[in-house]
C-alpha cells in the first residue's frame, strides 16, 4: 500500500462535532436505505407466495373440473357361462373409455393372464370396466 492510500484511511483526531454528526447521519441514512430494501424484498416475497397460492388453487380447480367428467376404472369378477366368449363378455362391459374392442379384449386377457382367446365354463374372469 502506498503512503497516500494509508493517509486516506487514517482518521485524524480530534474529531469535531460536525465530523461526528456527518458520520451519524451517514450511518442513519445507510440504515434507512437497508431497511427500505429489506421491506421491499419481504413485500416481493409475500406477493410471490400469494401469486403462487392463487395459481395453485386455480390449477387445482381446473383439474377437478376436468376430472369430474372422467370415470374411474374398476374390476369385477364374472363367471364364464355356457356359450360365453371373450367378445360377448367384453361387449357387456365395454364403454368408450376402454378404447377399441380389440384393445379391450387384450386388456381382459392380460388382466387374467390368458394367452389365447379360449375360456372355460365355470371359471372366473376379472373384467375391467369404467364407472
Amino acid at each position: 500500500m502506498s503512503r497516500e492510500n494509508m493517509n486516506e484511511k487514517v482518521m485524524r483526531f480530534p474529531l469535531t462535532a460536525d465530523d461526528l454528526r456527518r458520520a451519524g447521519n451517514a450511518a442513519r441514512n445507510d440504515a434507512r436505505r437497508t431497511k427500505r430494501l429489506y421491506r421491499r424484498m419481504i413485500t416481493a416475497a409475500v406477493i410471490a407466495v400469494i401469486a403462487f397460492v392463487i395459481c395453485f388453487a386455480f390449477i387445482s380447480l381446473m383439474g377437478n373440473a376436468k376430472g369430474s367428467s372422467q370415470r374411474t376404472k374398476k374390476l369385477t369378477s364374472v363367471y364364464v357361462e355356457s356359450g360365453d366368449s371373450l367378445w360377448s363378455i367384453a361387449e357387456e362391459y365395454y364403454t368408450p373409455e376402454c378404447g377399441n374392442m380389440k384393445d379391450y379384449i387384450r386388456e381382459i386377457k392380460k388382466t387374467n393372464g390368458l394367452e389365447s382367446d379360449t375360456i372355460r365354463f365355470g371359471y372366473p374372469l376379472l373384467v375391467p370396466y369404467y364407472e
